[in-house]
């Protein structure tokens, strides 16, 4: 198997099938980006999130927690929903934004929790029928 399909087969068991067909499409384009897509796939997804040491949800509590503290609301929200797939749960996602409180603050944190918000209601993992949605820290 090569880092491509390696990748790959990464990707699509944590993000599903169309995001390792966008993701490979887009390595494969031979346009403006194609080299970064497959940097993604062939280092990213190939050789780092497959070596030994860290267990898949160990890796994405890593991941959620950079993105978290860069304040990238879009890619927290992808690596959630890796996370999700990789076995985490809600309350194991709240605790990685607790955890990251007190170093990254309150502004980092809002940002983050918008952002699982949307995911957990794409998802339909808000159950409770009480919850009137996210009205933000204050």
């Amino acid at each position: 198997m090569t880092n491509r399909e390696a990748g790959i087969n990464v990707v699509r068991e944590m993000m599903g099938d169309q995001a390792a067909a966008k993701l490979s499409a887009s390595a494969r384009s031979n346009t403006f980006g194609a080299p970064i897509a497959a940097y993604a796939l062939d280092q990213a997804f190939a050789d780092i999130w497959t070596r030994p040491g860290l267990d898949r949800r160990s890796r994405s509590l890593v991941s959620m927690s950079v993105m978290i503290a860069m304040r990238q609301p879009h890619e927290f929200a992808i690596h959630m929903g890796a996370g999700l797939n990789n076995g985490l749960t809600l309350k194991e996602i709240e605790e990685v934004l607790i955890q990251a409180l007190p170093y990254v603050g309150y502004p980092a944190i809002a940002t983050a929790l918008a952002a699982a918000l949307e995911v957990i209601k794409e998802r339909g993992l808000d159950v409770d029928e009480n919850y009137a949605g996210h009205r933000g820290l204050l």
